[in-house]
Order: C-alpha cells, then sequence, then structure tokens
C-alpha cells in the first residue's frame, strides 16, 4: 500500500468544553492511526468567527490535521466525521501522492498557536481591505 500525504480541516462545535475537543481530536487521530495512517501533525488553531453561519453557529473551533495513509482510509475518517454531531464541517485534501517520513522529520514543525481572540474572518478583512485601498485611489485622484 503506498502512503499518500492528506490534510484534514475539520470545525467543531464551539459551546463544547476544550476536553470535548481534545475528544474528538484524539478519536479522529486513532481513525487515522487504526487504519495504518501516520499522524504528521495536528494543529488546534482553537475558537474562531466563521465567515457564514454553520448549523447556526457563528464560531468554530478550527483544528488542523496533516497525516499520511492509502486512499483507503479517507472514507472511514470522512464517515467517522460525517456521524460525529460535535463536527460542524470538515475537508480532506491530497497535498502529496507521495510520503516519505524521512524527509518530513527533516522539515521544521508547523505550529500555530491557537488564539482566541475574536478575529474576524479573512474574507471580511479582504473586503475591508479593498475598500481602504478604494478610498486611497480616491484621495490620489484629488
Amino acid at each position: 500500500m503506498q502512503l499518500r500525504k492528506y490534510e484534514s480541516f475539520f470545525i467543531l462545535d464551539p459551546d463544547l468544553p476544550e476536553d470535548a475537543h481534545q475528544s474528538v481530536g484524539e478519536k479522529m487521530r486513532g481513525v487515522v492511526e487504526s487504519g495504518g495512517g501516520t499522524i504528521v501533525s495536528y494543529v488546534p488553531w482553537g475558537k474562531k468567527k466563521l465567515a457564514y453561519p454553520v448549523k447556526k453557529k457563528t464560531y468554530g473551533y478550527y483544528v488542523l490535521m496533516e497525516f499520511a495513509s492509502g486512499s483507503d482510509l479517507i472514507a472511514e475518517l470522512e464517515r467517522n466525521m460525517r456521524l460525529d454531531e460535535r463536527v460542524l464541517k470538515f475537508i480532506t485534501v491530497k497535498l502529496d501522492d507521495e510520503f516519505d517520513p524521512e524527509a518530513e522529520k527533516e522539515k521544521a514543525p508547523r505550529t500555530v498557536p491557537a488564539d482566541d481572540s475574536d478575529e474576524e474572518p479573512a474574507a471580511l478583512r479582504r473586503d475591508e481591505e479593498e475598500g481602504e485601498e478604494d478610498e486611497e485611489d480616491e484621495e490620489d485622484e484629488e
């Protein structure tokens, strides 16, 4: 079985206690490891504002997990995410067709600190930045 590198990004219910977030993470890591996969990185991003409401929630607890596995494991992982009511949304993408554990060890670990700030979604920030650029252009024309 050829190992491929995947990335799963999932959003958990923000109203759950911290131990429930950890429990879901352990469950998903367990699914990958029991299916013969290897966890490359697991990074909880923390509570962030959603760009649009999902299941009547405006915030979500974001988690990014990179792993290596065979393609047959993806269906099982996504089935578990779909059945778990604590998972609001998820997506899994293939990062690379081949996984080399030696090359992975040489890379610096990617970590993003969990920031519980009430940061607005990037889509809204981008719209505001474009609006500021338009205002600057108007001032330059005068």
